[in-house]
């Protein structure tokens, strides 16, 4: 295999290993797996070290260098290498932004590759079953289904998707997310995955909620809204059902919302990655009706209500800074 070849194989393996091992999802094998793949070659521990010298090196960014990446295209910072104090590490853009987005998509990767029915950022898609049920999938979204003749159970392993119920006494409808579980008692219900939390809202009669742990909601009824992750329920709350539905129309809406939030969400119908990239910005309020179809304009908004600046490093990486 030619030199450069292999150099590009180890440094994508390394950026593997990065997003696997930051994913919430990392299991002790895939742990033992990595320790094998670091010691095998000494080419391996110095792709590990490059890959995380960039990712930690995200953070000392200065806007004159995020500026001047945009222009030559090189992004540069200081490594953490005691040896080498004053040593600045240079890797091409293309590269550097293919592995931050591999590392920030590896959370949801393992359930993509199980699902039976996934949507791309910035795509919807209409699922109807066997029995008649309709499951209307948001962006960047997986689901798989298994129906038996005792249950319909449906996998939501990450993303947003509104739920139809068809009737059935014989088989109870459940849709199982990461942190939980979630019965039909009626009809119609929308669930929307974030991290470790999942949020459901009831929009026709009822659902039982079961967090991880245990914990029992029996009867969350028509417009309200729970948010439960492994270990917790929250206090059930008031839903806004018009706002809710709103990316079924291809909107967003936010109000009085913190930038990080709303970039969180823009992050969700694009096919790469926003960073905000000083605290000091991130809790500046949000407010507007965007579409989901160009989050371009979204930016474009933001950046001209908000004392931001919007820096494009390549069509999928945006990073935002103060002004």
């Amino acid at each position: 295999m030619p030199e450069s070849n292999r150099q590009n194989k180890t440094a994508t393996q390394a950026a593997y290993w990065q997003a696997q091992l930051s994913s919430d999802l990392v299991t002790e094998q895939q742990r033992r797996e990595f320790e094998v793949w670091l010691n095998e070659r000494p080419e391996n521990k110095m792709a590990w070290q490059e890959i995380n010298a960039f990712w930690l090196g995200l953070d000392s960014l200065t806007e004159a260098d995020i500026t001047g990446a945009a222009s030559d295209r090189i992004i540069a910072f200081k490594t953490s290498n005691p040896s080498k104090p004053g040593l600045r590490f240079v890797r091409p853009l293309g590269i550097a932004a293919s592995l931050l987005l591999m590392a920030s998509l590896m959370y949801t990767q393992a359930g993509f590759y199980f699902a039976d029915y996934t949507t791309a950022p910035g795509k919807q898609r209409n699922v109807t079953l066997a029995d008649g049920s309709e499951i209307i999938m948001n962006t960047d979204t997986a689901v798989s289904i298994d129906y038996s003749a005792q249950r319909r159970q449906i996998t939501l392993h990450d993303g947003e998707a509104y739920f139809v119920v068809a009737p059935d006494a014989k088989r109870p409808f459940e849709v199982q997310t990461h942190s939980g579980q979630v019965r039909a008692l009626g009809t119609e219900f929308n669930i929307k995955t974030r991290r470790k939390d999942v949020t459901v809202t009831v929009y026709q009669h009822s659902v039982r909620v079961t967090a991880e742990n245990g914990k029992v909601l029996e009867s969350l009824p028509e417009g309200r809204q729970v948010a439960f992750s492994d270990d917790a329920l929250s206090a059930v709350t008031t839903a806004n059902l018009q706002r809710g539905q709103a990316w079924k129309n291809q909107r967003m809406i936010f109000q009085d919302r913190p930038l990080a939030e709303v970039i969180e969400e823009l992050n969700r119908y694009r096919s790469g990655k926003i960073m905000v990239m000083n605290d000091a910005i991130k809790a500046l309020p949000v407010t507007g009706v965007f579409a989901t179809d160009d989050t371009n304009v979204a930016l474009l908004t933001i950046e001209q209500s908000l004392p931001i600046s919007i820096t494009k490093i390549t069509e999928k990486l945006v990073l935002l800074s103060a002004k």
